[in-house]
């Protein structure tokens, strides 16, 4: 038996004995940034651990990250640790022009693939991704899909209690890079980030969209700006080439339904997502925290405004992305790469329509 073959038999054992609940499944996690939180969802998971956590530049934070969560393996090498046998997973949590080299590496050693958003730095890579994802077990995590005040909203638009849904309006703002300073340059580099608020937040607005209200969205028009066109960073400065803000106009093709959608990365002191989906009966808005999940519902109609508080929830996609690997049914809640393309095809269309402009300062 040759030792892909064993690989092959090892992992299949290995995934039926964890939906037995015998034995956890076996992840290699790439990427120590965003890859904090994922090893925090992941620690919730009985049936979930991450063997080997990879990095590229900061080896000190891959050996703090290990020690935190009991990762036996440290490696600046993934390709070697996805090809190396003795996993049954992958999670790539890096920049997204890195995703197309290491997701299509975990995909041909036949390992189940999860991999942050967006799928991809351009609607070229995502869609050979998806294509080759095919029917294997791969997933995008798209977590607002998790939030109560959205599954609450989108159970309300799904049973019909709105009416026809005439509109719909999404927001995201934050501040993480507000003011002149960065401490990521890669984010502002198109080659390395494929876009900028578009993809940090816009991909999550755009699949929300079409999981709140399924259809075939286009995008009809867009505007971008670049609030500093020069950033600080350790490295030195650095010349800032995607959008710190945008704005798009939708359509569905079949409905002719409007929406917009508007994201911020330099909103200072704002952090909050906000959904409204009006229907011709009445209308419902969900107010967002993006640190913690938590959310009110408040829902117009012909009697007073109802609202309903939702607590701070973890958002883990992972109990259902392992639920749906185990049943082999596809939950809606779980987005596939196919929903990853989708979004990334909105953020290449608004890319194309919305040549981002820099503000002039003011003279006095």
């Amino acid at each position: 038996m040759t030792v892909r073959k064993r690989s092959h038999l090892a992992r299949s054992a290995s995934l039926v004995l964890l939906f037995l609940g015998v034995i956890r499944v076996r992840f290699a996690l790439v990427g120590t940034g965003f890859g904090q939180v994922h090893l925090q969802w992941l620690s919730e998971c009985a049936g979930a651990t991450v063997e080997v956590l990879c990095f590229q530049h900061d080896a000190e934070r891959a050996r703090r990250l290990a020690a935190e969560h009991g990762i036996a393996g440290v490696s600046s090498d993934p390709h070697q640790v996805l090809s190396g046998g003795g996993l049954d997973g992958a999670i790539v949590v890096s920049p997204p022009n890195t995703h197309g080299d290491l997701l299509s590496a975990a995909l041909s050693a036949g390992l189940a693939v999860v991999t942050d958003k967006p799928l991809a730095a351009d609607a070229r890579t995502a869609r050979a991704l998806a294509a080759r994802a095919g029917g294997a077990r791969a997933a995008v995590t798209f977590q607002w899909r998790e939030n109560p005040a959205l599954r609450r909203l989108r159970d309300l638009v799904s049973q019909g209690d709105l009416g026809t849904v005439l509109r719909a309006d999404l927001e995201f703002h934050h501040d993480f890079l507000a003011g002149p300073g960065t401490e990521w340059p890669w984010r502002h580099r198109r080659a390395e980030a494929g876009a900028g608020a578009l993809g940090d937040q816009g991909v999550h607005l755009f699949d929300l969209l079409r999981w709140l209200v399924p259809g075939e969205w286009a995008v009809h028009a867009a505007t971008s700006t670049i609030a500093f066109g020069e950033r600080a960073s350790a490295a030195g400065p650095i010349s800032a080439e995607t959008e710190d803000i945008a704005e798009v106009l939708l359509g569905e093709a079949t409905t002719g339904c409007p929406a917009r959608v508007l994201v911020s990365r330099v909103s200072a002191g704002l952090h909050a997502i906000r959904v409204l989906v009006q229907g011709e009966r009445a209308t419902a808005v969900v107010t967002a925290s993006p640190d913690d999940g938590r959310a009110t519902l408040t829902e117009y109609g012909s009697d007073a405004p109802r609202g309903t508080e939702f607590p701070a929830h973890p958002m883990n996609p992972y109990p259902r992305i392992l639920d749906a690997w185990q049943t082999g049914v596809r939950s809606p809640e779980v987005a596939t790469f196919g929903d990853g393309l989708a979004a990334q095809l909105l953020v290449e269309r608004a890319l194309a329509i919305a040549a981002p402009r820099t503000p002039k300062a003011r003279v006095h």
